[in-house]
């Protein structure tokens, strides 16, 4: 019998939510600085950025889920996150949108990491199958992120509405989070 543990519906959402977030930025990052005069010449560092970001960040969330609590810190570097994202269209700036790439970087393995620990936390018995609708939201989220942001971009000419629509994904699913329980 296919029971899903109401507990792990928050994070589930949660996790589709960060997965349509970090996948907007990631998947069009190139494109914004290519596509700005001001930021072109950051185009070949901006992927270099987010990937050195991204190592520590597995250890640096844990640690931080071992602090506060997974919840909490799922919520919190969503936020973090959200702020990178959000930076990359409020500044036409090449610091804007390094730092931008430096918490997308060091935010999204960490996330992604936590909520699976989360996730077999929070399963009441074997977490397969929560570990599997996880996974299938976060998944559903990076199909839907980059066809809408290409999408919404097309119509409104620039990146800056699709952004704030994933910043706001973000900050809801930080939100969500904190509504996560264990058994």
């Amino acid at each position: 019998k296919a029971v899903v543990d109401r507990r792990i519906v928050p994070l589930a959402v949660a996790y589709g939510l960060f997965g349509f977030g970090y996948v907007i930025t990631a998947t069009f990052i190139s494109v914004l600085v290519r596509q700005s005069a001001s930021l072109a010449p950051i185009e070949p560092y901006i992927w270099l950025t987010v990937g050195l970001s991204a190592v520590p960040s597995v250890g640096l969330w844990m640690w931080v889920g071992r602090r506060i609590g997974n919840a909490q810190c799922i919520a919190l570097a969503c936020l973090v996150e959200a702020i990178g994202v959000a930076a990359t269209v409020m500044f036409d700036s090449a610091s804007a949108v390094i730092l931008g790439g430096v918490l997308l970087g060091g935010t999204f393995m960490g996330i992604t990491a936590v909520g699976l620990i989360t996730a077999r936390q929070t399963a009441a018995g074997d977490p397969r199958r929560m570990l599997a609708l996880l996974t299938a939201a976060f998944g559903a989220g990076q199909m839907i992120g980059p066809a809408f942001g290409g999408y919404l971009a097309d119509v409104m000419g620039n990146f800056t509405a699709p952004t704030l629509t994933a910043t706001g994904a973000l900050v809801i699913a930080g939100g969500l989070a904190m509504a996560v329980r264990k058994p």
